[in-house]
């Protein structure tokens, strides 16, 4: 498995990710002793997770392992340049998909995707595997009956729109993506403060927005 790092410097407008609307997972305020049950040490937890993602990445030895370069600013970067929550972190998986055109492009910040995808959390007291907060399929993809889904580069998260600016048609990528680079440390729908996001992504194809002309 090849691992690269991304890192960003700077912000761009975050905007609320989900295709899909995010069904809350706790359902009323009375539940609110259930949620830090559910989510205890959560902060800490998630720093410590990827401060230890971040390690693993830095010391890897394979040649795939990279400092690229920024869609924010358009400089080239160093790892000492930035605190390492301004990076994402990106395992490269093997392609189970065909996707059809040029493979050696990358979407623009205001390009239009299609992508597969599903984001979770870590795992925690009710979710082993990590509570999955979205998901462009149902269940296990399947390739051949999986419809993409449809979003602008420039309306997702920071830590997500960076990640698409740097793959091409047919990859498939796990993210692991950093609170501050994702929705912060307050709550948003059912996704707690502080929370590392973990996304599933597989570029299907981009084109220019026709929202922007």
């Amino acid at each position: 498995m090849n691992a690269i790092k991304i890192l960003v410097k700077g912000w761009v407008k975050v905007l609320p990710f989900a295709l899909f609307t995010l069904l809350p997972l706790f359902a009323s305020c009375s539940e609110e002793d259930d949620t830090a049950l559910e989510y205890a040490d959560w902060q800490a937890k998630n720093e410590a997770y990827f401060e230890e993602q971040y390690q693993q990445h830095l010391a890897a030895s394979s040649p795939t392992c990279f400092v690229l370069k920024s869609y924010t600013k358009g400089d080239s970067l160093k790892v000492s340049d930035l605190p390492h929550t301004q990076c994402i972190l990106v395992d490269v998986l093997p392609s189970d998909f065909i996707a059809k055109g040029d493979k050696t492009t990358s979407p623009l910040f205001t390009d239009e995707v299609a992508i597969h995808y599903s984001g979770n959390l870590l795992p925690s007291l009710s979710y082993a595997s990590g509570y999955q907060f979205d998901s462009s399929y149902y269940g296990t993809f399947l390739s051949d009956v999986a419809e993409p889904g449809i979003m602008s580069v420039d309306g997702v998260i920071v830590g997500f729109s960076t990640a698409l600016q740097h793959m091409h048609r047919g990859d498939h990528w796990r993210v692991t993506i950093p609170y501050q680079l994702g929705y912060g440390i307050s709550d948003y729908n059912s996704i707690p403060g502080y929370s590392t996001l973990i996304f599933d992504i597989r570029l299907v194809d981009f084109e220019k927005s026709t929202s922007n002309g």
